[in-house]
């Protein structure tokens, strides 16, 4: 399986990864963009690595009763997945590590939920390192100046006038050091 999360890249300004964060809480709080529908619309293949390759039963409801039209509805979704599924295997070509699109594995609940975790941390770091560019329009986010947060912009400050003061320290600790080459014990 390939790398779990997706590091923040470094070369994004922080006061962009902060309009970025903010939006991601906005997005988080509608509950859509993030739903198991969209992420398996969106990216069929990571969906598939981390969820889709097993078998559950998601149409019975808590009373018990299985309702037909979301049976039908789920039906239709998931042709349409397996379509843009199978779209993406066919560009990887042979030589891939990926598991076996034909065969539907079985994994504990628990092991389940862990692995839809980290499909969403996965799709959070995505969009915060920009990376749904076909999804989301990142110059409206990013020049957005009404998801700058003060407190973080002045925490950012403090910590990059901290790191620069460390940096002088360390370069005056270094002029004004004579080592002799003598341990002293």
């Amino acid at each position: 399986m390939q790398n779990k999360y997706i590091p923040i890249t470094k070369n994004i300004p922080k006061t962009i990864l902060n309009r970025r964060f903010k939006k991601l809480q906005e997005l988080i709080e509608k509950e859509e963009y993030f739903s198991e529908e969209q992420i398996r619309m969106r990216d069929p293949l990571l969906y598939f690595i981390y969820v889709g390759q097993y078998i559950r039963n998601q149409n019975k409801r808590p009373d018990g009763n299985i309702v037909l039209s979301e049976i039908l509805i789920d039906q239709i979704q998931k042709q349409e997945y397996e379509i843009h599924l199978q779209e993406m295997y066919d560009k990887l070509g042979p030589n891939h590590d990926y598991p076996n699109l034909m065969i539907e594995a079985r994994i504990k609940d628990a092991d389940l939920e862990d692995q839809e975790d980290i499909l969403i941390r996965l799709m959070h770091d995505r969009f915060i390192n920009g990376l749904d560019k076909d999804f989301i329009d990142y110059q409206q986010i990013d020049q957005n100046e009404d998801y700058d947060d003060q407190k973080q912009m002045n925490l950012d400050m403090e910590e990059e006038y901290f790191e620069n003061l460390k940096g002088d320290v360390r370069e005056e600790e270094v002029k004004q050091s004579e080592y002799t080459g003598i341990q002293d014990y």
